[in-house]
């Protein structure tokens, strides 16, 4: 079968309404012209029996595609068809009972098949209309996740920051963002709610809320988490959990201290020492109550750190070229380019990815 004529069979037997309206219109006529040809055809042919009944077929597909008029138009014409070609001929009272049969179940046939179309196209529009409307509720949802993640990066003197989310979906419950503290110190978050789609990304706002108002209570990352572990179980009555990486840059000491609740863990490079991977700190949020977690601490007094620019740069090159690569491909290449970066020779390993 040609592509093209497969295109338009698979639209009129699984799809609707149409993308190309006129072209299946077009395709669907000519197939009730041959099968009205066809029928006749055989009618002239066949001289034991009468096969009227044959055009019930090509009446039913007008039916569905061509207006009221048009198919009962076309029923007259299939009886007109049937009274000239057939060869079993009837005279008389018997010939005008059996036309009128024939022209009434035509008719009963053409009527009761175009109101099934009928209702096909509206429940096909009520269901557009339905999409539509949730298209605009996912991107209504859309918007508001996106109105809580940073509308700037917070300045701080020493350090540079950037960051970038692509959510899986249109809405998702993926979260960034920074929270400003006391003493100048600045809190790093990332985290994902289990699942995808808009209930993950319409859970998400209450949690960074809540987030938010816990976190300058606490001077440990570690309590923190603790306390809202509870909370993330009470809003989602443990049919969710929430992974967090929650970090507090302290910029006067140039410390990190964190605590990881379950969330792929991020890479801290440094000049001078192994890449570490900061996954200490424990289970994920909401659904251990009363957990405890661990807040490690690593420093940040490095060499090769004043041209953080430069690193930066060289890890947008690095993802610019290897962008067609696998996700662990291009993460060991900017874990390379970083270190060559700070003068750490790597493993072979990594320098052939």
């Amino acid at each position: 079968m040609l592509p093209g004529w497969s295109n338009v069979v698979h639209r009129v037997t699984t799809a609707g309404p149409y993308v190309n309206e006129r072209l299946s219109v077009v395709a669907l006529t000519s197939v009730i012209v041959v099968g009205i040809a066809a029928v006749a055809y055989a009618d002239r042919s066949v001289t034991s029996l009468s096969l009227a009944s044959l055009y019930f077929l090509p009446l039913a597909l007008s039916a569905l595609v061509h207006p009221l008029r048009i198919s009962v138009a076309l029923s007259i014409v299939c009886l007109a068809l049937h009274d000239l070609l057939s060869p079993v001929r009837n005279t008389g009272m018997r010939h005008l009972t059996g036309d009128a049969a024939t022209l009434l179940g035509y008719v009963f046939v053409v009527i009761v098949v175009n109101q099934l179309g009928a209702q096909r196209r509206r429940l096909a529009d009520l269901a557009a209309k339905q999409r539509d409307e949730l298209a605009a509720e996912i991107n209504l949802a859309a918007d508001v996740q996106q109105s809580i993640l940073p509308r700037s990066i917070p300045a701080v003197p020493g350090f540079e920051f950037a960051a970038r989310m692509y959510p899986a979906r249109i809405v998702a419950g993926d979260y960034y963002g920074f929270i400003e503290l006391a003493n100048g110190e600045v809190a790093v978050v990332i985290g994902d709610v289990s699942g995808k789609g808009v209930a993950a990304g319409l859970l998400m706002p209450s949690i960074e809320v809540a987030l938010r108002m816990d976190a300058p209570r606490f001077p440990r990352t570690s309590d923190l988490l603790h306390a809202f572990n509870n909370v993330v179980q009470q809003i989602t009555a443990g049919r969710r959990f929430i992974t967090l990486f929650y970090g507090k840059l302290c910029p006067q000491s140039r410390s990190l201290e964190y605590t990881n609740a379950g969330h792929n863990p991020p890479l801290l490079i440094r000049a001078g020492a192994e890449t570490c991977k900061l996954n200490q700190g424990g289970p994920v949020l909401g659904v251990l109550p009363n957990t405890e977690y661990k807040n490690p601490f690593y420093s940040l007094l490095t060499a090769g750190e004043e041209s953080s620019r430069c690193a930066h740069d060289l890890r947008c090159h690095c993802l610019q070229a290897r962008k067609a690569a696998g996700a662990v491909c291009c993460l060991m290449r900017c874990i390379l380019r970083q270190r060559d970066f700070a003068g750490i020779r790597l493993s072979k390993t990594y320098a052939e990815c």
